[in-house]
């Protein structure tokens, strides 16, 4: 995927977004870009970044942000939900913080455990492609 595909894709994202967020959370490495991108389209000041890390074989937040974080409403965006364990102990995370949290990927694959608020489309597993950060 070159940018100009994935300005295209990521356009195709924010249109689908009726959800006015107070913040926009990006995953650690994937979805930061996105996240991004997504704050500039939609509006939105506030961009956080979550760095989550496989221990064993659980998925632990590693990344505190130090701002209050009750009742704010969150958009948590990730790149591509493989399995999704990361944005789900994302999610778990934010939410025990007392946030509303919303989520957003640009595609999930057949073997996603979660199905995101916001999505363009499943694709196969492994990918066909590498975002153009990924070069």
């Amino acid at each position: 995927m070159n940018w100009e595909t994935f300005n295209f894709e990521i356009e195709k994202l924010a249109k689908k977004i009726d959800y006015k967020p107070d913040a926009i959370v990006g995953i650690v490495r994937g979805g930061i870009i996105p996240a991004r991108i997504l704050s500039t389209k939609l509006k939105v000041e506030q961009v956080y970044c979550v760095n989550v890390s496989k221990v064993g074989n659980e998925r632990k937040v590693k990344t505190a942000i130090l701002d209050d974080l009750i009742d704010k409403n969150l958009l948590l965006v990730e790149d591509v939900l493989e399995s999704a364990l990361s944005i789900i102990a994302a999610k778990e995370h934010l939410e025990n913080r007392k946030a509303i949290v919303k989520t957003a990927a640009l595609y999930i694959t057949h073997q996603s455990r979660l199905t995101p608020d916001f999505y363009i489309d499943r694709i196969k597993f492994p990918l066909e492609f590498q975002f153009p950060w990924e070069y």
